[in-house]
């Protein structure tokens, strides 16, 4: 009278609708140490989470790494906003406490800094002494370790040269993550910020009194649009507070306005049903014993599954209801008795699952309605008196049979709509778990912070990358989500927040180039090849924000900011800013980003005039008119192609482009 093995549960969907909850990055190992001497053969991940970087003089600087915390929103269908200003505070006064709070005693002490980065030097050189004479030697060499020895014994090192072998440290080579290479990075990381602003300490607390000062007009100044600059200006002095350790109450607070999550991805109810739900057909054998009476015979169950948004607020959550109807044909057997049986009950089961930091999980909370009615439709046997006694006695029974039948039913249903359940779960989450990622640990990045929600319209899923010195999203993305479909939104400070360990204070020099793209998992052009090979040119990224994306008015501005260029024998020492706009060109879900104006290059201060400017400025034009071009993408990329072969096809129908936000509808 009910279904025995419920294996329409096998096509639930779950493995296909769960790669939605997670943000996978592709991992690949490298060579050996032994081969690392600057032959790059791993790849270097496209997409990572960061550690922010800063500097004193917006040129060098070192990262800190401490987990940012998140915290919901109070209302889960909150999935936009209108304003990004920021709340009223009174930051005048904030800051003016700040200021009289600084405290010399705080500043890092580049003694106790120098002492544990030998310490940690010490211990790296004891264990790569394990290995073979080849491979320790490669190691130093590739570690620039005899100059890093120098600095150490010198009364006042180079800075520059410090934040030079500390960035080379942050590469994708086979045992950069290892515990003893990070915990020399992050020593080394440490002495820099303590010679920068625990060396002159009257000098510092002068310097951060003023930056101070600046911060207070950038807070009170009103937010417009993707306010790129003003945000640049509070998060490199909010950087130079963390790196100091000074006013922390001040940095968190500031840190505080900055705090959303700056991916999301909205996943409409509408998609979620049109996309996963599915239909029920099983046939299924039946076999029981009610009352003394052996019952055999078979049940068809058709119906469907569908899964409904739940509302919570903590994490994202979906029931999968399951309504049917199941029809039974049975004989059972009594003393030779034979009861012909037809059975029909309409049957509805659901059970919850969420989304948990340890994958997805079911509430426990099945349950099942499944009323039943039967109907005897013939008895045999070849007595006439024992029919008729049986038929009478039958009657009797049948309201007690019927509920006993009922309550089978349902725990049967319940049980094995629970078990499949957990076991495709269990299954989908081994599919789904993370893998090691040891390139992240040998960028110096870390992972996301990850959260989700879901109201009866949305399933949403949050990412933000901030690390202790970063800004994130000012707000929500306050662009108009469509009911249908997915949304994923991007805010531009998840790239800056990327690159900034990885760029920031580095030397960027043409015969490194074949190695970044090596590392980057990509082959090298014959235009490359000619760049390594050609005049020597050597460009030196900005401490803070070396590379900006600014995300306004549907346009995309990418930006590199500069320090010093150097060409041959010339050089200018002063800051540049290589600019190129973008509009993105959506074409039957293909997208390609065509050029708005010339690539703009801008020298600071005087140095815009005279015959060196004008030729580093001819030089520069001639090399990112070709990074920069019309069309900065060879071909037009169709970015659903490359989702999962088993991910719901898809295509992008929308773009929207502003206040800092970008925008992607998939239909």
């Amino acid at each position: 009278m009910d279904t025995k093995n419920l294996s329409y549960m096998k096509i639930l969907w779950i493995g296909g609708f769960a790669s939605l909850f997670y943000w996978h990055v592709g991992v690949s190992l490298a060579q050996s140490p032994s081969d690392i001497q600057r032959s790059a053969e791993s790849h270097l991940l496209s997409s990572s989470p960061p550690v922010v970087t800063a500097t004193w003089s917006d040129a060098k600087d070192t990262s800190i790494v401490v987990p940012a915390s998140y915290t919901l929103p109070a209302n889960s269908a909150s999935y936009a906003v209108s304003s990004n200003s920021l709340p009223q505070m009174d930051w005048a006064s904030s800051v003016s406490n700040a200021m009289l709070n600084l405290r010399a005693e705080s500043l890092p002490n580049p003694t106790q800094a120098k002492t544990e980065l030998e310490n940690a030097v010490a211990q790296l050189q004891n264990f790569l002494a394990t290995s073979s004479s080849e491979r320790f030697a490669n190691w130093l060499s590739f570690l620039h370790w005899n100059e890093l020895q120098q600095e150490l014994g010198k009364k006042e090192p180079d800075i520059e040269q410090l934040v030079q072998i500390e960035r080379n440290m942050r590469q994708n080579y086979l045992g950069l993550e290892m515990s003893q290479f990070v915990r020399v990075r992050d020593r080394l990381s440490d002495y820099i910020d303590a010679l920068r602003f625990g060396s002159n300490p009257k000098e510092t607390l002068e310097i951060l009194s003023k930056r101070l000062e600046q911060l207070s007009v950038s807070l009170q100044t009103p937010s417009a649009g993707a306010d790129t600059e003003r945000q640049r200006e509070i998060g490199l002095i909010t950087t130079f507070l963390d790196q100091s350790k000074q006013a922390v109450g001040l940095k968190q607070s500031v840190q505080s306005q900055f705090a959303k999550a700056n991916v999301r991805v909205l996943v409409s109810s509408e998609f979620v049903q049109r996309q996963f739900s599915r239909a029920v057909a099983e046939p299924s054998p039946v076999s029981e014993v009610i009352l003394g009476t052996q019952i055999r015979g078979c049940s068809f169950m058709q119906g469907s599954v569908t899964p409904l948004l739940v509302d919570n607020s903590s994490n994202a959550s979906l029931r999968l209801m399951l309504s049917g109807e199941m029809n039974s044909t049975t004989i059972g057997t009594n003393r030779k008795v034979l009861f012909h049986t037809q059975g029909y009950s309409n049957i509805t089961a659901c059970e919850t699952i969420s989304l948990t930091d340890h994958g997805l999980l079911s509430q426990n909370d099945t349950s099942v309605f499944a009323p039943l009615q039967t109907t005897i439709v013939g008895i045999e046997h070849k007595l006439k008196i024992v029919r008729r006694i049986a038929a009478r006695k039958a009657a009797e029974q049948k309201p007690q049979a019927d509920a006993i039948a009922q309550g089978r039913l349902e725990t049967r249903v319940s049980t094995q709509f629970h078990q499949q359940l957990t076991k495709q779960l269990s299954q989908t989450n081994a599919k789904l778990q993370n893998p090691p990622m040891p390139i992240l640990h040998r960028l110096g990045l870390s992972e996301p912070k990850r959260t989700s929600w879901s109201s009866n319209q949305f399933l949403t899923l949050l990412w933000k990358q901030q690390e202790s010195d970063q800004l994130a999203a000012p707000t929500s993305c306050p662009l108009a989500v469509q009911h249908r479909g997915i949304s994923v939104q991007l805010h531009q400070s998840v790239i800056m927040n990327l690159l900034d360990p990885v760029l920031g204070g580095r030397i960027v020099r043409n015969e490194d180039l074949d190695d970044f793209v090596a590392q980057a998992g990509l082959d090298p052009t014959e235009g490359l090849r000619n760049e390594v090979g050609g005049e020597k040119w050597a460009i030196s990224m900005a401490g803070y924000h070396p590379i900006e994306v600014e995300f306004d008015d549907q346009l995309v501005r990418f930006r590199i900011r500069t320090t010093k260029l150097d060409r041959g024998d010339q050089a200018l020492e002063q800051p540049a800013t290589i600019e190129a706009t973008y509009k993105v060109v959506l074409n039957d879900g293909s997208i390609q980003f065509e050029r708005q104006g010339d690539v703009k290059i801008e020298f600071a201060g005087k140095a815009q005039r005279g015959l060196r400017a004008v030729t580093l400025r001819s030089f520069l034009k001639n090399k990112f008119d070709s990074v920069f071009k019309q069309e900065l993408l060879d071909k037009p990329i169709r970015p659903t192609d490359r989702l999962p072969a088993d991910a719901p096809r898809m295509t992008i129908t929308d773009i929207q482009i502003d206040d800092g936000w970008i925008q992607a509808t998939l239909m």
